[in-house]
């Protein structure tokens, strides 16, 4: 800053220089004001900011504690892939062990491989083995790999695989029973909350619809489909139903149609093997014979 003693002023100037000054003084503040008002901004926003990441750990915290079932999976899996979009997982799992019980802020860092071995160890279960076993082969798989946290995460599956397994009573009803049976089922499973798995009419109907036993005749099932469409469905659903249902069912007769007059093809070129085309060598008749199939193949689909 220049400093213009009071001797060297000419009086006559006094006004003008008073002005001088003034003017190189706030040349000189006013950047200094406007960066400090600009840095106490810049502190408050990330005062501010700090602010919001100490309570978004807290209220992740109550969340994850309180939490159970299919919330509680979906939670930890959005947790990862958010703070990896923001690389903040590690500053996130600091400050969480501070809050967490050890168990669960153990479960919840080692969350992503114990999904992966749980998702690995679901492929060995048999599908060929009763219901029921199938049931407890889960629930040991599941028991080595979220070890104490199984009824917290997977409480909701189990009751519907209980539910499930009640349900096969209708196997064993007659189709005068069926309806009612059905809704005993649903009354006495009421306050296990299965609210997930039927969370509309519609989703009954359904479930309804797979159990009806193979054992019924065409007659009682149609039957049987049109009184809980009228118990299940709105009329919009139920006009949907019945488009889909025939095109099913016209999918069905074609893929029948489709297998028999193949297999008849098969037959009959069999048979013209030993006959008409038996001197041409094998690979000659596997050009014949591959060409009679496509052009049926051609043929068939085509007219369909």
């Amino acid at each position: 800053m220049t400093l213009i003693t009071p001797a060297k002023v000419i009086e006559p100037k006094t006004v003008k220089a008073d002005r001088l000054i003034k003017s190189h003084v706030n040349e000189l503040i006013e950047p200094e004001i406007a960066l400090n008002e600009h840095n106490n901004f810049e502190l408050k926003k990330v005062e501010e900011s700090t602010d919001e990441k100490i309570m978004r750990i807290h209220v992740l915290s109550d969340e994850l504690q309180s939490l159970k079932g299919n919330a509680l999976l979906n939670k930890m899996t959005n947790f990862w892939v958010e703070c990896k979009s923001t690389h903040t997982c590690d500053g996130q799992l600091i400050e969480l062990e501070k809050q967490l019980p050890y168990s669960l802020f153990k479960l919840l860092s080692d969350f992503e491989s114990l999904r992966d071995e749980w998702l690995l160890a679901s492929l060995s279960i048999s599908m060929e083995i009763p219901f029921n076993e199938k049931v407890n082969q889960v629930r040991q798989q599941y028991e080595t790999v979220w070890g104490e946290y199984t009824d917290l995460l997977f409480e909701e599956e189990f009751k519907y695989y209980r539910f499930r397994s009640e349900s096969r009573i209708l196997q064993q009803v007659p189709p005068s029973e069926y309806i009612e049976q059905l809704n005993r089922i649903f009354e006495q499973q009421a306050a296990t909350n299965l609210d997930m798995f039927f969370q509309s009419k519609s989703a009954t109907f359904d479930y309804a619809l797979r159990n009806i036993p193979n054992t019924y005749s065409e007659e009682e099932r149609a039957l049987l489909v049109r009184e809980l469409s009228l118990l299940y469905l709105n009329e919009q659903e139920t006009t949907d139903f019945y488009r889909r249902d025939l095109q099913i069912k016209n999918q069905r007769k074609e893929v029948e149609t489709y297998q028999k007059q193949l297999f008849e093809l098969k037959k009959s070129l069999e048979s013209m093997r030993n006959n008409e085309y038996r001197t041409l060598s094998d690979n000659e008749w596997q050009r014949v014979y591959q060409d009679r199939i496509g052009e049926f193949k051609k043929r068939f689909f085509d007219y369909q």
